[in-house]
Formats: structure tokens, sequence, C-alpha cells
């Protein structure tokens, strides 16, 4: 907007950072599939947009899958967590370094030009962050490693730079906000994402060895969780329906998240041979097989009767 103060004219416009046309929906993706060099993976993920793959620091391969519908911005964000990288902007070029600024702590406080000092404190997350004002611009840039010291307040932090503002036309009275690294959203989708990934690598082991017995279809018919076990009974279609039991271990992180899970024992004898005869009572199964041999299954039910768990003895 336009305005005319005592005698000057002035301008207000609003504008935001070049990388938020990626939020645009022309540029969205439903689909993404890579494995391989980081900086290929960045080339693929933003064509067809107006921005190309720069500087990339990493070299070990990555992966990255989607299957649902999201905003490439959003995307190239997963991405960037995943590496456990750092975005730089360089015009339309982005890059992804694993340290954004200044590696060497940099001394903010010895200069005349500073002009005001702010601390805050979040006790929740035992963190603070500090504002700092300067006269004119120093060379200083988002991501710098910055040494503060200023006795008056008992301040002596090394600390990293995570906001900048100034004016452009007139760079004075600088303003910079110091303070841990931030973890965005993305990182917290990918911890999800990635903990998702370890379950479908013990579901996929599962599935080589139930297509061993020439399973064609399997559906998940209960699930229990008891004593740090996941208990999991399945339906298999193999001309007709059986079921069997799978038992798997996991961890958990500090927050009670599953980390990890794996696949400790599979009881699938009722697929392997012709049963003549099941005999059941009030806690187990008595299998007869047609060649002779027998197996007792205990089980446990919830509330409603329906088979939560199958053990053999």
């Amino acid at each position: 907007g336009k305005s005319i103060q005592g005698s000057l004219p002035t301008c207000s416009v609003l504008c935001e950072h070049v990388s938020y046309l990626l939020n645009h929906e022309m540029y969205n993706i439903t689909e993404f599939d890579f494995t391989g060099d980081p900086s290929t993976g960045l080339s693929q993920l933003l064509a067809g947009t107006p921005f190309s793959a720069g500087v990339v620091d990493f070299t070990e391969s990555i992966t990255m899958k989607i299957n649902q519908k999201v905003s490439r911005r959003a995307a190239l964000m997963q991405y960037i967590a995943i590496l456990g990288g750092e975005i730089e902007y360089d015009g339309y070029n982005i890059n992804i370094r694993s340290h954004r600024g200044s590696i060497d702590y940099i001394q903010v406080m010895g200069s005349k030009n500073v002009t005001d000092v702010a601390v805050s404190h979040d006790s929740r997350e035992n963190a603070s962050s500090y504002d700092i004002s300067f006269f004119k611009l120093m060379d200083l840039a988002v991501g710098d490693n910055v040494h503060i010291i200023f006795n008056p307040l008992g301040i002596n932090v090394k600390t990293r730079i995570i906001s900048l503002e100034y004016n452009p036309f007139y760079r004075f009275n600088i303003r910079v906000e110091v303070g841990r690294y931030r973890p965005s959203i993305s990182d917290t989708f990918y911890r999800i994402e990635n903990s998702i990934s370890n379950v479908g690598s013990s579901v996929d082991d599962l599935q080589n060895q139930v297509y061993d017995l020439g399973v064609s279809y399997t559906i998940v018919k209960t699930l229990s969780v008891v004593d740090n076990k996941i208990n999991v009974t399945y339906e298999v279609e193999k001309g007709d329906t059986h079921q069997y039991h799978a038992e798997y271990s996991f961890t958990t992180d500090s927050s009670g998240r599953i980390t990890s899970i794996t696949l400790e024992d599979i009881f699938s004898e009722l697929l392997l041979k012709e049963v003549s005869s099941l005999l059941i009572d009030a806690a187990a199964f008595e299998v007869t097989y047609a060649d002779g041999s027998t197996g007792s299954y205990t089980y446990s039910t919830d509330s409603s009767g329906r088979i939560t768990a199958i053990e053999k003895v």
C-alpha cells in the first residue's frame, strides 16, 4: 500500500521467500521413490519447478518414498531432514549443507555497533534465545556460529544465528536472534516415517517367509501388545482359509514411540500339513495331522471371545 507521512511518500510491500513458489498446487506431487546419490535425488525432486539442485555436501545414498499428495516444498524439507542437512538458497539454486554459515565461532559483543541485548529463557525446554541489535550490519549470516559474552547479564554462550532482520534499503538497527536449532515439523514427520519403514522391513521379512509357503493372500486378523511383545494372528487365503501366528519384539525411544520391530517367531504348521482333526477346548487347540503327528496350541481371547494370541505348547 501507499501512503504519505508528512511530505514523505512511503510504500509498504508484503513479500515472501521465492521458495514458497514450491507451495503452489501446480507443483504438488503424489509419489516419489528414489534411492541413490543425494544430489541426483535433489535434481529429480525439483524437476518441473523453477529451482535447480546446487551444492550438496552429502554423498552417502539416500532413500525417500512418498505415496500421498504433498506440496513440493514439504517434500523438499522432508528430503533435507532425512539427510540431516540444512537448506541454503542461492537465487534459484538450492544447496543442502552439512552446516550452513560459519563453523568458526564469531565474537559479536566486542563491537561498538551493539546497541541492545535481550535474553529469553524457556524453562520448559531449559533453553535460552538471545536478541542482539546492531547499529549497522556486521559480516554475519543465518547459520553462523557466534560467541556471545555479556557480563552484565551473565551471558557467556556459544550458539548459532537463527534469524536476521534488517531494512534492505537502510541497513541500520539490525536485529539478530540466536539460539538452538529448532527442528521443523518435517523432522518430526521423518522420525515417524522412519519408524514406519522399520515396521515395513519386518513385515517384508514375514512376507518372504509366507511366500516360501506358497501363500497367495494374507490379512491381519488380530493384534495385541503384551510384555514388550507384539502378537499377530494372520488369516491366510490358500484355497481354504487358515490362520497362523507371529511374535515380534520392539524397542521404543524415551517418549514411547516405537523405533524398531523384529520378527522373533512364526508358527505356521497349519499351512504345512493337512489337518485330520481339530479339537478345541476352553484353552487350547489339539490338532491331529493326516500323517499321524499331533500339535497343541494355547490361545487367549478378548472380552468378546475373539482370539487375540496363539502359542504353540
